[in-house]
């Protein structure tokens, strides 16, 4: 590989210009990368004016860093076609994936670029969000719902990947089971299984853990805490409340079965986390959530019946 790179970005946007601009500034502004080869894709779920994407260009296209867009066919609506349309028209054989509402630091794809020349044999890559972090409180009451572990880069026991309030605290790169996907680079070798699965509608909740695991089977993933971002999560064109906390249960189990993890522990622990959170929304007064995670809670027998 030498001392340069190939890599695609793949920015998967719908109706967010405000806070994809600010994530394409973040780009143009990025240091030590003038011998790297990088091509910005935006894969378009939405509708954006020609004079937006002109001067995003004038921002990105300096160097051997350019920009390309790619409006979706309303057919293909959805963040996991997304996902998957950007792999299949991606130039280069290392892909990362950032959400449109973030921002990365200015060194953080030359941080990448080092990584990937020293962990050759890593599978994927992802970096820590500095906003997301949590008090030792809102730790333990993660540990106790069953959303996280005390080690960082561990699925709970009902597949949730809470553990990443860890990242931004740790020291040095870590093993991990999953990538964080407001940033997740691949090899993409390593992502022909991905596909789009029906479960994974819209906002697709959980297709990062879903794309870890398949890319997973093939080798090491690494968190480096050195690739810094901000993850503004913005609420633009996210699903309701109430679909959201639905698909966040259902879709750990679709994702339990995709890891074949789905055994009784799992489901019992899954069980847990869903009452867990459907409480945590009734105490809070969010009766959209609460009806969502009630009615994912309802549901998961029969799934598990038929698994």
């Amino acid at each position: 590989m030498g001392n340069s790179i190939e890599l695609s970005v793949a920015i998967c946007t719908r109706n967010r210009h405000d806070d994809l601009l600010k994530c394409v500034e973040s780009i143009s502004r990025q240091t030590n990368m003038e011998e790297d080869s990088i091509e910005v894709i935006i894969v378009d779920d939405g509708d954006t004016d020609r004079e937006w994407i002109d001067h995003a260009g004038s921002l990105i296209n300096k160097g051997k860093m350019y920009l390309r867009y790619y409006k979706k066919d309303p057919s293909e609506a959805g963040l996991i076609k997304s996902r998957v349309k950007s792999i299949e028209i991606s130039s280069y054989e290392t892909i990362l994936f950032i959400d449109d509402d973030v921002e990365l630091s200015a060194n953080y794809l030359d941080v990448l670029k080092h990584t990937l020349i020293t962990y050759p044999e890593a599978v994927g890559i992802s970096g820590a969000d500095q906003g997301f972090s949590c008090s030792i409180k809102g730790r333990f009451m993660m540990i106790l719902s069953g959303r996280s572990l005390f080690s960082p880069g561990k699925y709970s026991l009902s597949g949730f990947a809470s553990a990443m309030n860890l990242w931004n605290i740790q020291k040095n790169v870590f093993r991990t089971e999953f990538l964080h996907g407001c940033n997740m680079c691949y090899r993409k070798k390593y992502l022909s299984e991905i596909e789009a699965v029906s479960w994974l509608q819209g906002y697709s909740l959980g297709e990062d853990l879903y794309i870890s695991a398949l890319a997973g089977k093939h080798g090491p993933m690494y968190v480096n805490p050195d690739l810094k971002l901000i993850h503004h999560g913005s609420p633009t064109s996210r699903d309701n409340a109430e679909q959201v906390a639905h698909t966040k249960i259902i879709n750990h189990f679709h994702l339990l079965k995709t890891r074949n993890k789905a055994n009784y522990l799992r489901y019992f622990m899954l069980r847990w986390t869903a009452g867990f959170l459907s409480m945590e929304a009734k105490f809070s007064h969010n009766r959209e959530a609460y009806l969502g995670y009630k009615k994912g809670k309802e549901e998961l027998r029969s799934l598990f019946k038929g698994a």
